[in-house]
């Protein structure tokens, strides 16, 4: 049996982080290409570790990252999956990309799909963000990167989890106010901001502080109130920050930078965007949406992402390589 360190030969450096990097690899027994996530063990908590390999090895889903295996050092773990070349923030920042709702569409579904899966097994990612989600040469959505996931008790209302999650542009309101009772809802509001922007080419909630992020929310859908929040005053930093009131923004095009916005798609989007996470429908419920099951008319799409550009974007972005790697 050959040993998995021994198993995978480095073909080139894919991307880095704090955590450690990500390298592309050949599989000596299966002569496939594959991809090594090599995490770093000061890097990152021994809790995050088993969250993302947990969470990886029980799911199992076509928009849902392929795990292939796992094995470490004393310093490092390595994490084997599929190889997945691209990720969604560069179809979004791919300025060769049809801005139309049928591609938009096409990607949305399987991200909606992907979710759905996830929180069916009483999964909470936690850290949906552009990034986090890879792309396919064939327009395949592969979830990734579960390193803030955690279990949903849902028999457990007053369980508490942790508030420092999710990236902040990508953070519900609930979240925000240090809420610590939350749910599976604050994927959903995730998936809402990473829409908006799939049209708007941009972030629509990009604070640069956790005020500025409430700020920024609150310009667009209003300030809390007992019909589009009820349970505000109960959220736990509810009484810290005082507010203007203002009125929800009415004009979506104009949000999105865009021309027009059907009514169907304008719908389905604020379902997403709600202040109240009790009043944001599930995945699996969003998924019965009109604006979505038009879905089965789509054919796969010609477009593909321009490597040149991707590979540009990402050389820019990228911090030192660590000696030790």
């Amino acid at each position: 049996m050959t040993l998995s360190f021994n198993r995978y030969e480095t073909i080139q450096v894919a991307g880095r982080g704090a955590f450690g990097l990500v390298v592309i690899a050949r599989d000596n027994i299966t002569k496939k290409r594959v991809a090594i996530k090599r995490i770093l063990i000061p890097n990152v908590s021994k809790i995050q570790l088993v969250r993302e390999v947990s969470c990886l090895r029980c799911l199992h889903h076509r928009n849902v990252l392929k795990y292939l295996d796992c094995f470490g050092t004393a310093d490092m773990v390595s994490i084997v999956t599929e190889e997945v070349p691209y990720t969604l923030a560069d179809v979004i920042n791919d300025k060769s990309r049809p801005k139309t709702e049928e591609l938009n569409r096409w990607f949305y579904a399987q991200i909606l799909s992907g979710i759905a899966y996830i929180h069916s097994k009483d999964i909470m990612h936690r850290d949906i963000k552009p990034e986090n989600i890879l792309v396919t040469l064939r327009n395949i959505i592969k979830i990734a990167d579960f390193g803030q996931a955690c279990f949903h008790l849902k028999d457990r209302p007053e369980e508490e989890y942790d508030e420092n999650v999710a990236t902040r542009w990508y953070r519900a309101p609930e979240i925000l106010f240090g809420y610590r009772k939350y749910g599976p809802m604050v994927d959903i509001w995730a998936i809402g901001c990473i829409l908006a922007e799939l049209v708007r080419g941009k972030p629509i909630f990009p604070g640069r502080s956790e005020l500025e992020q409430i700020s920024v929310i609150f310009g667009v859908l209003g300030t809390p109130n007992e019909t589009n929040w009820p349970k505000w005053r109960t959220m736990p930093d509810a009484n810290k920050l005082l507010f203007e009131p203002k009125e929800p923004r009415k004009n979506w095009a104009e949000i999105l930078r865009c021309k027009e916005v059907s009514q169907e798609f304008d719908n389905f989007l604020r379902l997403h965007l709600q202040l109240c996470c009790d009043f944001r429908p599930t995945a699996s419920v969003l998924l019965q949406h009109s604006w979505i099951k038009k879905k089965a008319s789509l054919t796969e799409p010609v477009y593909r992402i321009t490597r040149k550009n991707v590979e540009k974007n990402r050389r820019d972005a990228l911090p030192p390589i660590h000696v030790f790697l």
